[in-house]
Order: structure tokens, then sequence, then C-alpha cells
């Protein structure tokens, strides 16, 4: 067992006040007029849930924006598109009914049953609400105290670090400029008149077109803060403000990501990893019998929500979890904003100038998304699917046997205590349900300065899991993650895959929260 204090920036994870509370967004379809014809209307989906408090208001289309707007309290459905009511608050730990919204100023603890938003402010207002009632996290952790004497600046805390994630998106091109041109200064720096015969620097043509990929990569990314209505007024960066190094880093990470849960190139990829955690589904929790009421199935550490989306399509309840802000904004966008395929080409490897075949391989754009999840998702019934925000122990830790599957891609190692996840996910997990998981043992803490980060082995791990778990299959597999499949070198993880079934075995132990 090593105990090691260190960042790792294999993939994208959140150094910052985690949102200690669950809320979701369920995509459902409404009735909206067709914008192009005068035909009858058509299904759209959108963004909305179940209200405590106030009926349903619809959104109208969305052509590439988010619709939702400052919507009143107890107006029906039936009335015309374009904002969101909000729904009563709810204690912490408990789903969130509202949409991917967050109330307007002035409305602390409700919750917009529309717009695309992941109320930030509603959750930690709930939260407070929450801990009043007895109900809420008792923010005890290392990493996170907060009390009831302190929630205001817990808050505040929460709201600059979305702030810095909105700057670091909007700020993309102030980041990738300056590296551009270090660039071409890089080339100028060649003075050696051989070399200088020998060299084939790129060329103003190709730093042109450089440029202008680097300006449509920040205008999409701008599109994700400006278009949502929670992130709008942090999309012009103030006089003085300085993005971090790590999260101009995560922003560049979000268009890989895309690649990897949204592009036709990623296909691959998703099938290897994706493909058997479904397989699994199928196999050890039909959907058979159950269409009507179906399986309930959790898929934490999400990333960009295509695996909770996927699962959604199969016909199964499926609610996604991510930690990471930057992650939540590409997901709102690509669940909420979008209207159809291939609507917008990025270039996520603009910068990647090393194990290229061509001068020009770097120009390469890749249109998103290859599926409109509203034209998948709402046709017929339209499919329980919700994505929830925060850190995955504290959000699930009381949901007690509620979940009938847990599937976990290349997020086990994410734990900085691994038997914190075991334990947490044996006790939601119904007796009889599955975890079915894929992914290495990378630890993302082990090399962060000043975290505790228990790294052990499958052989180590593995017994922790059978307490809980029969495993029924368990094989080595080969992975990719964010690929290039055009350039010259590629990493390769040699992953655990396994499905296991939930014995009855109660939990036992505590471990100490880390988060």
């Amino acid at each position: 067992m090593a105990f090691s204090r260190a960042w790792s920036d294999a993939r994208v994870l959140e150094a910052a006040v985690v949102t200690h509370c669950l809320f979701e967004s369920v995509v459902r379809c409404t009735e909206r007029p067709n914008m192009h014809s005068h035909k009858q209307p058509t299904q759209q989906c959108t963004s909305s849930s179940f209200s405590h408090a106030w009926p349903f208001r619809e959104r109208g289309p969305m052509h590439g924006k988010s619709m939702g707007g400052k919507g009143e309290p107890g107006k029906h459905a039936s009335q015309p598109p374009a904002a969101a009511g909000y729904a009563a608050s709810v204690p912490a730990g408990q789903p969130w009914p509202g949409g991917m919204g967050m109330p307007a100023a002035g409305q602390p603890g409700q919750m917009p049953v529309g717009g695309n938003g992941f109320g930030r402010e509603a959750a930690l207002a709930g939260q407070a609400q929450g801990k009043a009632q007895g109900k809420g996290h008792d923010f005890d952790s290392e990493d996170d105290e907060c009390s009831d004497d302190c929630s205001s600046d817990c808050c505040q805390k929460e709201e600059q670090h979305f702030a810095d994630v909105c700057y670091s998106l909007v700020g993309y091109d102030r980041d990738a400029l300056v590296e551009l041109e270090c660039v071409e200064d890089n080339f100028a720096e060649v003075k050696d008149p051989l070399d200088r015969q020998l060299l084939k620097p790129p060329g103003d043509d190709v730093l042109k077109e450089m440029k202008r990929c680097v300006e449509e990569n920040a205008k999409f990314l701008k599109l994700m803060v400006e278009t949502d209505e929670d992130a709008c007024h942090f999309s012009q960066i103030p006089d003085g403000h300085q993005v971090e190094d790590r999260n101009s880093s995560k922003a560049r990470t979000v268009l890989r990501q895309f690649v990897r849960d949204w592009a036709e190139e990623g296909a691959k990829e998703r099938q290897s990893q994706y493909g058997c955690l479904l397989s699994a589904l199928h196999k050890y929790v039909p959907l058979k019998g159950r269409e009507r009421n179906p399986p309930k199935v959790a898929a934490p550490g999400c990333g960009l929500s295509r695996l909770p989306f996927e699962i959604a399509a199969h016909g199964y309840s499926a609610q996604g979890n991510e930690f990471s802000y930057h992650m939540l904004q590409g997901s709102k966008w690509v669940l909420n904003g979008t209207s159809g395929i291939k609507t917008h080409t990025i270039y996520p490897f603009i910068f990647n100038l090393e194990n290229r075949r061509t001068s020009t391989a770097q120009l390469r754009g890749v249109k998103i998304p290859d599926v409109c999840p509203s034209e998948v998702l709402c046709p017929g019934r339209p499919a329980d699917f919700s994505m929830c925000a925060g850190e995955f122990v504290d959000v699930y830790k009381d949901q007690i046997k509620e979940w009938d599957a847990m599937l976990t891609c290349f997020f086990l190692d994410t734990a900085k205590n691994v038997f914190l996840y075991i334990r947490v996910i044996a006790d939601i997990v119904k007796p009889g349900g599955l975890w079915a998981n894929i992914g290495p043992l990378l630890y993302h803490y082990a090399e962060q300065p000043d975290a505790i980060s228990i790294e052990l082995s499958w052989e180590e791990v593995r017994p922790a899991i059978s307490k809980y778990f029969d495993f029924k299959e368990e094989e080595l597999r080969y992975a990719y993650y964010t690929t290039n499949e055009q350039g010259l070198f590629h990493t390769r993880y040699k992953c655990i895959y396994f499905a296991a079934v939930r014995n009855n075995t109660p939990t036992d132990g505590f471990s100490h929260p880390v988060f």
C-alpha cells in the first residue's frame, strides 16, 4: 500500500470545493411549434423534471443555445414555451426535482424545472436547509470543512470556482494565441544557415490556419458559457484575472473528450469500453418485462455523459454523475443545446505538434455531435435520463439499495481511498444488482502534493469487492483514452474488466471521507 501526494492530469478532476449535493436534469419530450413550417407541432427533447411545488413550464426550441429563462411559479405547461418555472427547495442528499438550471438571484433554495444549468446556488442553499433539518452532510471531511457558520463562505468559494472554470473556457483563445506565438518564435530561433536549409518552417499559410482553428475552438468553448443561463454572467473575464494553468489545460481536455464521447472518431474507443459494460447490463439486469418501470442505472465519473446517454438509449433509467465543472458545462451543451448532428467543428489537436505524420495534421477538424440526444431519446416514450453534479460518495452515500446497476468506466482509480468507493457502491446497489467496471488503476491523486492517495494493486482491491459482490466475469482488456487516431503515438491501458452481482452480505466498517 502506497501513500503518495501528487496531482495527475491523466484525466480531468477538480481540485476545488466539492459540490456536496445532488441536483439532476431529466430529459423529457415536450410539444413545440415547428419553426420552419406550418405543420403540426413536433417533438423536441428538453431538460426538465417533476416539480414538488408547481407544474411544468415548457421550453422553446433549442437551436444551439439555452432557451431556459426566469419563469414564474404556478404557470402551466400549456402556456407558450420560453421560460422555466421553479420547484420547491430540496434538502441536501435528496434528488433535486428540477431541471438543469439554477434560480435567479433572490430565489435561494429553489430549483428551476427548465433551463439547462446544474443548480449550483440552489444546491448550496438546499444544503444549508438540509443541514438545519438534520439531513445534510456533516461537512467533516479534511478537504472541505463546512458548517452553518461558514455556509456563506462555502457558497462564495463554490461560485468563485465555477467562475474560474467559465473564465478558462472563455479565455481559451488568450492562452492558445500565446502558445501559437511561441511556436512561431521557436522556428524563428533556428538561425544556423545549414539548419535553415534543412528546416521547413510552418510558414505563414499554416500559421494562419492554426490561428483560424484556435478562433473556432474559442467560439465553441465560449458558446458553452454564453448560452448557459447559469454561466452567461461569467462570459467576460474581469480585468486583471489570470486563468490558472490547470484550468487552461482542462479547457483543452474538454475538446479531446468531445472526440471520445461525441464524435464518430471516438466510436472505437466507446465500443471497446462502453460496449462491454452495456452487454453486461443486458445480461445480468435484463430489461425484458420491465420496460414500463426500467431498472435504475448509475454511471459515476461519466465525463461528457455519453455512457449514461447510451444506457438511456437502451431503455434503462439512467443517471450520470460528474465532479468536474469543465465536463459538466460540456454535458449541458451537448444534452440541451444541440438540435442536429455534426453542427460544430472543433480542432482538438491544434497544439499536438509532436508525433505527426504530416505538416498539417494538427489542422484536422472533428465534427460533433455524432448523434443528437433529443432525436435519439425522445421518439415514442421519453427516456428517463438525468445528470447529477457532485462528488460521488457525498452524493450517493445515503441512497441505500436504490440502484439496480452501477456502470463505471475509468472511474475506480479516481478515489483517494478506493475502499470508500467500494463500500458506497455496495450500499447503494440492490442485492442481485450489477456492478460492471472497466479501467486501469492509475490513481489520479498519486502525485498530488498534500493529498492522501491510497494506491492498491488489483490483488488487494479484488477481495474488498468480492466481499460484497460475486464475480461473474473478469479479464484484462486493452483500452485507449482520448487518443488521436491519426497520430504516431498512442497510450494503451491494460484495464481491469469485471461484471459482479451484489450478494446479501451487509456492508460493515468505516472509511474516513478523504474526498
